[in-house]
């Protein structure tokens, strides 16, 4: 079922597939619900899972100005409630997505049975982070998105990936075509802005599954298994034919993963 709910000052595109305890997938920065196609098929063969299209991205309306995670947390809480959601949810975080998804279970712990977070590091955004950043929203704001997009989609996947198909890339090329320039730019503000959850993830008493790409250029694989080191609930997976999208990268291993990390427990 798809559909558009409307949480105060944002219009959320949702689509929930299958039955069964939760599984809510959250997408990256340039992406939309339409990257996880694969994946949802596979999962809601035996669980009920919930897509959505972040602000600004796909079918959701733009974020308000101010949009930071910590706040849409509640946004995301409210959303869950309304399709009836009450179980204790799984939740998989790409990139961005995971950021969302870190400041969710920070929030509501309770509400949480694992997490699994796809190239998305745990700790705020570093000084070279913020720079790279605000360089593309210098890019944008000077109307030159298309060559931004040019250098980074293809830079997303680790060098000779033969995945890099013309109907992968055109997938991708589409997806990120539908983020409006205020969602990007609200959502580069929002990133620069992220909190630190290191602690957080520490002290937790649900599962954690951190996935990691060998040549990820976004978010360099070192750190994150490092972090995931420290954390003594977190499981670590480093995918050593990916760049920063495994999940597509390297699908079969990812999904046979995710399934043996939810199911067999």
């Amino acid at each position: 079922m798809e559909q558009i709910i409307e949480i105060g000052d944002y219009k959320i595109f949702t689509k929930t597939e299958g039955e069964g305890a939760p599984v809510l997938l959250l997408h990256s920065y340039w992406g939309s619900h339409l990257l996880f196609d694969q994946l949802a098929s596979r999962l809601s063969k035996s669980r009920q899972v919930i897509r959505i299209d972040l602000p600004g991205h796909g079918g959701s309306g733009d974020p308000p100005e101010g949009y930071r995670f910590d706040a849409f947390a509640e946004v995301l809480d409210e959303l869950l409630l309304r399709l009836h959601i009450i179980e204790k949810t799984i939740i998989i975080g790409h990139s961005m997505g995971g950021y969302i998804a870190l400041s969710y279970i920070a929030r509501y712990p309770q509400k949480t049975e694992s997490l699994v977070l796809i190239h998305s590091p745990v700790k705020s955004a570093d000084i070279q982070s913020v720079k790279l950043r605000n360089r593309e929203a210098g890019l944008l704001l000077k109307g030159k998105r298309e060559l931004l997009l040019q250098v980074t989609i293809p830079s997303n996947f680790a060098p000779g990936d033969n995945r890099k198909s013309d109907v992968l890339l055109a997938l991708l090329n589409y997806t990120a075509g539908q983020v409006t320039t205020n969602g990007a730019l609200r959502s580069i503000e929002a990133m620069n802005h992220r909190s630190d959850y290191l602690k957080t993830l520490q002290g937790a008493h649900y599962p954690i599954l951190i996935i990691a790409g060998k040549y990820d250029k976004v978010y360099a694989a070192e750190e994150q298994l490092k972090d995931g080191g420290t954390i003594a609930k977190a499981e670590v997976l480093l995918l050593n034919h990916s760049g920063h999208l495994g999940f597509l990268e390297e699908e079969e291993l990812v999904l046979n993963k995710l399934n043996q990390f939810i199911n067999h427990r």
